[in-house]
């Protein structure tokens, strides 16, 4: 039962990749083609999901350590929590090394993708099956790995949007060790054995593979973007 799991999970995470490069979006930032607001709003989208994402990681880590079930899987979860721990200041240092107001992008709202992303999160954390979240972070962690490093080339190497050389923290982090995180998670995701949690953690994957493409498809609509700071 396992290896088919692993398969189906697999397969909602190639999807992903292939949702995600359909936007203009993610296709104009993997070829550097994408200007300063197709950035700045992604960005802007990517701050309110990482805002989100690391309590409701490391409350379902807590959880799954408190249930004293799969202790390996809540201990990575636990890891995971750490490693985005702050993820969400490195994209606002980038917004501000472009010139964009920090405060006006705290304080923005997120488009209605990002929102029910944001509630996912939360609502999982809080569930019954907390190791559904294993399915968001499987995901996250292969679109890194297949797309950070194209996205990062891709802008330095057309130079669109002055000053992106120091608006890049955020990316580059999602490059660092990606290859790895997405082989431990495949080596540890086996472990899972109730069919109540592989539901969890295969429904997680299916909501994940359509909001975060949506959120993607919503900053393709956009026509405006975060308010960047007076001159001077």
């Amino acid at each position: 039962m396992g290896a088919t799991f692993f398969d189906v999970l697999h397969a909602e995470a190639v999807a992903m990749v292939v949702a995600v490069r359909q936007t203009r979006s993610a296709r104009s930032l993997l070829d550097g083609s994408a200007g300063i607001a197709t950035y700045a709003n992604t960005l802007r989208e990517a701050y309110h999901y990482q805002h989100a994402l690391q309590p409701a990681l490391a409350l379902a880590a807590e959880r799954m350590l408190d249930q004293g079930r799969h202790m390996p899987l809540a201990l990575l979860l636990q890891e995971k929590a750490k490693d985005v721990a702050g993820l969400d200041l490195r994209v606002l240092d980038d917004l501000d090394a472009l010139g964009f107001s920090r405060a006006d992008v705290v304080t923005s709202v997120p488009t209605p993708p990002t929102e029910a992303c944001i509630a996912w999160c939360r609502f999982l954390a809080r569930s019954d099956h907390p190791a559904g979240f294993l399915g968001i972070a499987y995901l996250l962690e292969y679109l890194a790995a297949t797309c950070a490093g194209t996205a990062v080339d891709g802008l330095l190497r057309t130079a669109r949007i002055a000053g992106i050389r120091r608006a890049l923290s955020f990316l580059r982090n999602r490059v660092e060790a990606r290859e790895g995180h997405v082989r431990t998670l495949a080596a540890a995701l086996p472990a899972l054995d109730d069919p109540a949690e592989i539901d969890a953690v295969l429904t997680s994957a299916r909501v994940t593979r359509t909001l975060y493409a949506g959120m993607l498809r919503a900053v393709d609509g956009m026509s405006a973007m975060p308010a960047r700071r007076a001159a001077g």
